[in-house]
């Protein structure tokens, strides 16, 4: 499922973040050790496969559901399961026909419809995607994760008030899941509420709380960093962002544009040109990279460095409003 996601810089905007899925939803079911003596082939094909799932042997696991199918072709779980491995691979398509058999067996299984609901959203089927979230509430308000798809959808309709009360529920309801409390956090940042107000602790309740259940979720840490920043929390932002850079194979421009803003507003400006250097390197065509450079590189003094980055902004800018800046800037700075 596609969480909400704000990737914003203080000078200029770059790009919005895509989060992984949330955890996988999952029926409980007993495994093979604690099946009971009279157990059926059908039982435990299920039982295998979930272990499978569970472990990310997904071939080995549609395997099982598959032979599963076969054995009943009337019970609702092979269908579900299958459903989540082929949204596991992202196959958004093969995973809605999946969970629409499942409902199609067991019109009350709350999971299938929840689980439909996020395809559909990844398929920019949007008022589906509500409908199916709220049939999984009907059936169970309890379902954490269809609080969350439901916010998803509000917020992606611009209603907001909705979006943080389904929010706050996912939390309560999710509260081992940081997804839930991170988004709300963003949201919530995202209006950058002023200081010693509910919404702004709240906020900041969120993110941290997101943080602490996703400590080595890259994609939670590249997330809250900027909420963090929105918030006036430099420092924190920072040790987010980092944290993220760290745990990255290789860290994208957009992060280390992050980090560097965050490292610059908390005073740590050497380390703020060598993380914006090394994002400018990433992307050496991206205008608003070299934009953020400049300035940084104008406040420290180093008036023939800004020069040279404001020259790069109206080269790969073009004749955009950032390269018109550009050229005030350098015009100010005694540039051509």
């Amino acid at each position: 499922m596609k969480p909400r996601s704000l990737f914003a810089l203080s000078f200029v905007v770059l790009s919005a973040l895509s989060l992984p899925a949330s955890a996988q939803l999952r029926i409980p079911i007993r495994l093979p050790g604690q099946q009971p003596a009279n157990a059926t082939p059908f039982d435990l094909a299920i039982a295998r496969g979930d272990r499978a799932l569970q472990q990310g042997q997904l071939d080995q696991a549609q395997t099982q559901f598959e032979q599963a199918s076969r054995l009943n072709a009337q019970d609702a779980r092979p269908s579900f399961y299958l459903g989540e491995i082929a949204r596991r691979r992202e196959q958004w398509p093969a995973a809605a026909t999946h969970f629409r058999a499942a409902i199609q067996r067991n019109a009350r299984m709350a999971e299938a419809h929840a689980s439909l609901g996020a395809v559909l959203r990844e398929l920019d089927q949007a008022a589906d995607a509500l409908r199916s979230f709220e049939a999984a509430l009907r059936i169970d308000p309890q379902l954490g994760e269809a609080h969350y798809g439901l916010a998803l959808c509000l917020e992606d309709a611009g209603q907001r008030d909705r979006a943080v009360t389904e929010y706050r529920s996912a939390v309560r309801l999710s509260p081992r899941d940081p997804m839930p409390a991170l988004n709300l956090g963003i949201l919530l940042a995202s209006e950058r509420p002023a200081r010693g107000t509910q919404p702004r602790a709240e906020a900041l309740s969120m993110l941290q709380s997101a943080m602490r259940s996703g400590q080595d979720n890259v994609a939670v840490l590249t997330s809250a960093g900027p909420a963090l920043r929105l918030l006036g929390e430099h420092a924190s932002a920072a040790d987010a962002l980092e944290r993220a850079r760290a745990r990255s194979t290789n860290a994208s421009a957009s992060l280390l544009a992050e980090l560097a803003q965050a490292l610059w507003a908390s005073g740590q400006r050497p380390m703020a040109l060598t993380r914006i250097a090394e994002a400018v390197q990433r992307a050496p065509t991206t205008a608003e990279l070299h934009y953020v450079r400049a300035l940084m590189q104008a406040e420290s003094g180093d008036r023939a460095g800004a020069q040279a980055s404001l020259r790069l902004v109206i080269q790969h800018g073009a004749n955009s409003p950032l390269a018109a800046r550009a050229r005030q800037r350098l015009a100010a700075l005694g540039g051509r």
